[in-house]
């Protein structure tokens, strides 16, 4: 029908499309922003340090403020698609107005990467990026030229029949562990030409159904995931999803820098406990000349001294980590869960615990594995190691950190409170606009407030409408 998208996969345009991102990704090492300098550098002290407390304060607090974040979104797609128009409505600004974010035209393709800080939320960087198919942007070298490991998140915009290229930078994304939005583009001549072609069953929110079922189940297919889907026509920002586009986008955004700055905190932590797993293991090795290192497990069983021996190692380098007793108890109040809680996911507390019809010895000779490896160096190895694995289980609980966050966020400033009032006086039908207010509530309750102004403006609404 006309230009709709068709259900079933797009021809491969060019094979050596395929070559490059299926080859090449594993080139790529993604990049972000999203942690400051500062704070990698003071996780990485604090953890050296062996304050694990300090560190989860960090991350904490960083949350609370995630707002403030930088982050990058690559507006991408093949040439003529309508990248650069889509940035100028997200900009609320008409292509040919004066302060337009993006050229567009007929003739006039964007060359180079440009970046636009999006005026609706101040943190975010919008990326208008040359589209791939161009004589200078070929497949072949696509992702590198663009500088594809960069950016934190995507819009594919997308005109006409879906293409193969729509599907691979898709699956690009997807492998990378991005998230993207999908917006066709030029809805509206689409929708006349299938007026055209057949008047008489022409049937405007069934042809917009089908495009959208079509785009979905193509996405689904290719990358396994349900990215949303939103038509929209450059030329009349109120029609079509543009305005859903936009409101999901905003509300979304604080949700997913939390997302990527949990995704992206391993990165930091996780060699830096390595590296002080590994000099402690040095250390260890180092001290195996003397003899109470290589002692053997007795198989008769622990002594009392043996036990208090083992005990005293284990908990040392608990603490090394900052994560002994004392600490997990800080911790866990600090993050507003049961020390149960914060203890259900490791197990370096329970090394040494007692176990229903399991001997301690029998127990300790399981975790080395094999009997000839039953040496008190082995098991201070392993003691080390497990340790260690627990510091990052608990550094990796996106929920934990979100509990914590959502508690904070969840005491309304006086100034939001007082603002929603004045702006929006309560009266009939206004219950989905506080529902609204709730999803954009955070510690930075002045700036979420400004953006659902913005974005409230944008879609006609004021205090007098809401009614």
């Amino acid at each position: 029908m006309g230009q709709t998208s068709s259900s079933t996969l797009p021809p491969k345009d060019d094979p050596d499309f395929i070559a490059s991102f299926g080859t090449n990704l594993q080139n790529f090492k993604m990049k972000t922003k999203i942690l400051s300098q500062e704070l990698i550098a003071f996780i990485e002290s604090s953890l050296e340090d062996g304050n694990l407390r300090e560190t989860v304060s960090a991350i904490s607090s960083a949350l609370g403020g995630i707002e403030k974040a930088p982050l990058n979104i690559a507006v991408m797609g093949e040439t003529g698609a309508g990248k650069s128009s889509l940035i100028n409505a997200l900009q609320g600004v008409g292509d040919d107005e004066e302060g337009a974010a993006a050229s567009t035209g007929v003739v006039h393709t964007t060359t180079e990467r440009t970046p636009y800080t999006y005026t609706k939320f101040p943190s975010v960087t919008l990326w208008d990026l040359p589209g791939i198919g161009s004589t200078a942007f070929q497949p072949h070298d696509y992702l590198k030229k663009i500088e594809f490991e960069e950016y934190d998140f995507f819009i594919i915009v997308s005109s006409g029949r879906f293409k193969h290229n729509d599907a691979e930078l898709a699956k690009a994304i997807v492998q990378m562990n991005r998230s993207f939005y999908f917006v066709r583009t030029h809805t509206d001549l689409d929708l006349m030409v299938v007026k055209l072609s057949d008047p008489r069953k022409f049937n405007k929110e069934n042809i917009l159904e089908q495009i959208r079922n079509s785009i979905s189940n193509i996405l689904k297919e290719v990358t396994h995931q349900e990215p949303p889907v939103f038509l929209v026509s450059n030329f009349d920002v109120s029609d079509f999803d543009f305005p859903n586009l936009e409101s999901t986008l905003l509300s979304q955004l604080p949700a997913y820098k939390h997302h990527m700055f949990m995704l992206t905190l391993p990165i930091v932590t996780d060699s830096t406990i390595d590296r002080k797993r590994d000099m402690l293991k040095q250390k260890i090795w180092k001290e195996s000349i003397m003899p109470r290192a290589w002692a053997t497990i007795p198989s008769r069983g622990l002594t009392q001294k043996d036990m208090e021996m083992l005990q005293q190692t284990l908990n040392d380098y608990r603490s090394s980590f900052g994560l002994d007793e004392a600490s997990l108890e800080n911790i866990a109040e600090d993050l507003n869960v049961t020390l149960e809680e914060l203890k259900a996911n490791i197990k370096s507390p329970h090394l040494l615990s007692d176990e229903p019809d399991t001997s301690l010895t029998e127990k300790l000779l399981k975790y080395i594995g094999n009997p000839y490896f039953s040496k008190v160096f082995h098991l201070q190895n392993y003691f080390i190691d497990t340790v260690a694995s627990d510091v990052k289980i608990i550094l990796s609980k996106e929920e934990l950190f979100t509990e914590q966050v959502s508690s904070f966020n969840s005491k309304a400033s006086p100034y939001w409170e007082e603002s929603v009032g004045k702006v929006f006086p309560v009266g009939p039908g206004s219950t989905f606009l506080f529902h609204f207010f709730e999803m954009f509530q955070s510690d930075s309750d002045k700036l979420c407030h400004v953006h659902v102004l913005l974005l409230l403006t944008s879609w006609g609404l004021s205090g007098e409408t809401v009614t």
